[in-house]
């Protein structure tokens, strides 16, 4: 028992785990590096991973590598997200395989991203927390990361911040709560209000086995294998048949004369 709770608190990650800290952490750490002390270097290499609301057509990456940037002047965002990342991809990973974790992150980052640029194409201007300048950071792939393991693990505990056992159900609630203080303390999230809740929507549906989105795509292919033309192939009948016809078959009451028939 204490081995489970040991490997619980501490999880082993594996190589799918081990090459998300790598990214994240060099990273972050090396841009944070030449941002403050090579600023004619780092903060161009910054800008150009930055997402820039304007530029996303001719810069289509940034929704990918803004993702992978920290706030170069503050270390707690990128430490916040090595230990996110430590604490809820590896279980994760042995459930669904490296390859589907890697694509969950990319995706649930995108998403994030994507869901800013649309609020902020039907938002008025004057709403200027919903039109950022500039999006960086990992609080949408975080958000989903933790929705999809409390979805995973709905019964079982986890120790928020290492002390406050909570269920796995109660820790999708709580990161619903956390996307919802962006809106009040908007200046603390780098990646805009609304990227949060895009990763909170990808943990809910891209999470599970199979997945809401994955269940959805197996019931729109059932649909139409089940319209094809194997499924309207019908009978042809000649003019004026029966609709059933008696086929005799068997042998008669008698038995036939010829003893070869019986063989």
């Amino acid at each position: 028992m204490r081995e489970a709770q040991q490997q619980l608190l501490f999880p082993r990650p594996q190589r799918g785990v081990k090459a998300l800290l790598a990214v994240y952490g060099v990273v972050g750490l090396v841009a944070a590096i030449l941002y403050n002390y090579v600023p004619s270097v780092g903060r161009q290499i910054f800008l150009w991973l930055a997402c820039f609301p304007g530029q996303v057509l001719r810069h289509a990456w940034t929704l990918v590598t803004a993702g992978l940037l920290a706030d170069p002047e503050h270390w707690s965002t990128w430490l916040f997200a090595l230990v996110g990342i430590y604490f809820l991809a590896p279980d994760l990973e042995r459930r669904w395989g490296t390859w589907r974790l890697l694509r969950f992150v990319a995706i649930s980052t995108v998403a994030g991203f994507a869901l800013t640029l649309a609020v902020g194409a039907v938002t008025p201007h004057e709403a200027r927390y919903f039109h950022p300048s500039m999006m960086y950071g990992s609080a949408a792939t975080l958000a989903a990361l933790a929705v999809a393991w409390g979805r995973e693990n709905a019964a079982q505990q986890i120790r928020l911040y290492m002390v406050l056992p909570i269920s796995g159900r109660a820790l999708v609630w709580i990161t619903l709560a956390f996307c919802a203080l962006g809106l009040f303390f908007p200046a603390s999230v780098t990646e805009g209000v609304v990227s949060p809740f895009g990763g909170f929507i990808a943990g809910i549906l891209l999470s599970g086995s199979p997945s809401p989105l994955r269940a959805l795509w197996l019931r729109f292919k059932l649909a139409i294998l089940r319209r094809g033309p194997a499924s309207r192939a019908r009978v042809v009948r000649r003019a004026g048949s029966p609709s059933l016809r008696v086929v005799t078959g068997g042998i008669d009451d008698e038995p036939p004369k010829d003893k070869r028939y019986l063989n």
